[in-house]
């Protein structure tokens, strides 16, 4: 019995099994924890700094933190119920969307998404330990491109070394990881404002700003929805641990959600202050304090990303394992090492001019999150009224629930292109010209709105039409 229980505890926590109830044992302390661990990175500096283009302190502050709950709102509607209820992580959780085949489109996804923000980490941790090393004399400038790639590979084999063993080690490790994130993240807020003073810091002005106050008004409300929906994957891998919809939202709103944007100050007032550190708070703390006020910092950004790379690393490892053909094939140690190393491939030869682009992969995160959540929510609450076949979700057979056309939800794609074609339209996520209208609303809301519109209405005439031949049918056969 205790082997037995072992094989399927194994198969649905690091393979493509459903959860059972008795495997969903995480309490909403652990789950907290948890999605802490996973929000609390140095990306909240990036993130913050972009906002600080745009807006200033006081305005900045509650823009981060309304929008960041707006937009985890419609990533738990779309992943929770279903992860809670079910078991299910987010990649298989689209199958009643996109099909049995065609979520393949979503474990690409899943993959490359988690990838990007993993890799974005591993690289600001390398930056961070280049610029310590050099300001203390350790290594030379020339020396500082071999020591940031050196650096961030070393942390990423900490990672690798860690989540290989299993994910049992993001619950163990979780409140260590967060409690220390959260008091270091708040301690360096507070140098950053004793050491600046509160007069510079409000009278700071953002340095992109444009001059229409709407405009910059909705541009930082559309970066923080773009963060919110990135979680999307990394939500229903956590959440399906825990055993109710109810017990769920309160922990995963205050881990990813608000733990994010109170970090994201960080990056905000750094970047007011220091125009030039991208939201990095290390150089600006270097010279207003030196060694012995950046040390915290760089402890904080050394601990938050490796843990966050973690539960990243996880969520891309299971992802290629929602495949049964990828994870007969494929152990647990073997998905780990091939998120792995796809970051070092990234790390080693396109550092640069992926970190350089930061602002591009961050909106590109809404232009597809945006609409997988617009599809999940109409799916699962209108089209379905939150029932799913368990055995489709898991059958590869042609003819089963979510088999469609040829294992492909046509409706679903057709419905997600409308999507992607309304975010187009308003704002382009690589140059960020925007439409007009722009100013008004975020590319994100009315691309959401359009592809569950857009889906709940195929699907009835789909099902129409079928009601228009059956009888057709019929006759045809007596």
């Amino acid at each position: 019995m205790s082997q037995a229980t072992n094989e399927i505890s194994t198969s649905g926590t690091e393979g493509s099994l459903p959860l059972l109830s008795h495997e969903r044992n995480w309490t909403p302390k652990a789950l907290f924890f948890s999605s802490a661990q996973a929000a609390v990175a140095t990306w909240c500096f990036i993130i913050g700094g972009y906002v600080a283009f745009y807006l200033p302190a006081v305005q900045g502050s509650i823009v981060m933190i309304a929008s960041m709950l707006a937009g985890m709102l419609l990533v738990f509607l779309a992943t929770v119920p279903m992860a809670t209820r079910y078991g299910l992580e987010a990649v298989r959780s689209t199958r009643p969307v996109f099909g049995t085949r065609g979520s393949l489109f979503a474990v690409a996804l899943t993959f490359l998404f988690t990838i990007g923000w993993g890799t974005t980490l591993m690289i600001f941790s390398g930056k961070s330990a280049a610029l310590l090393l050099t300001t203390l004399g350790l290594v030379s400038q020339q020396s500082a491109p071999t020591v940031q790639t050196l650096s961030s590979l070393a942390c990423l084999l900490v990672v690798w070394a860690l989540i290989s063993r299993g994910p049992g080690i993001l619950r163990r490790v979780g409140v260590l990881v967060a409690c220390s994130v959260l008091a270091l993240g708040v301690m360096v807020i507070v140098v950053i404002v004793a050491k600046v003073g509160w007069p510079a810091l409000l009278g700071a002005k953002p340095s992109a700003a444009n001059g229409n106050k709407l405009l910059d008004y909705t541009t930082a409300i559309e970066l923080m929805l773009a963060t919110a929906l990135s979680w999307w994957p990394y939500v229903g891998g956590m959440t399906r641990f825990s055993k109710s919809t109810r017990k769920s939202v309160l922990p995963a709103t205050l881990g990813l959600g608000l733990a994010l944007s109170v970090i994201c100050l960080i990056g905000l007032y750094t970047g007011l202050v220091f125009p030039d550190s991208g939201g990095n708070p290390l150089p600006g703390l270097l010279d207003i304090g030196g060694i012995w006020l950046a040390l915290p910092a760089f402890a904080f950004i050394i601990v938050a990303n490796v843990g966050t790379a973690m539960v990243g690393t996880y969520t891309a490892a299971l992802s290629l394992k929602q495949q049964p053909a990828i994870d007969a094939r494929l152990s647990w140690r073997g998905a780990t090492t091939v998120a792995g190393l796809t970051v070092a491939v990234v790390i080693v030869f396109l550092a640069e001019p992926f970190y350089a682009n930061f602002g591009t992969f961050l909106t590109l995160s809404a232009v597809v999150f945006g609409p997988v959540c617009g599809l999940q929510i109409a799916d699962y609450f209108i089209i379905r009224k939150q029932r799913l076949d368990l055995d489709g979700l898991y059958s590869d057979r042609a003819g089963s629930a979510y088999w469609y056309w040829k294992g492909i939800n046509l409706a679903g794609f057709a419905s997600m292109a409308i999507g992607v074609v309304v975010y187009f339209l308003l704002l382009d996520p690589v140059t960020f010209a925007s439409s007009p209208v722009f100013a008004f609303t975020t590319a994100t809301l009315p691309s959401t709105l359009a592809t569950a519109v857009s889906y709940v209405v195929l699907v009835r005439l789909k099902r129409k039409a079928r009601e228009l031949q059956a009888p057709l049918s019929s006759s045809k056969s007596s």
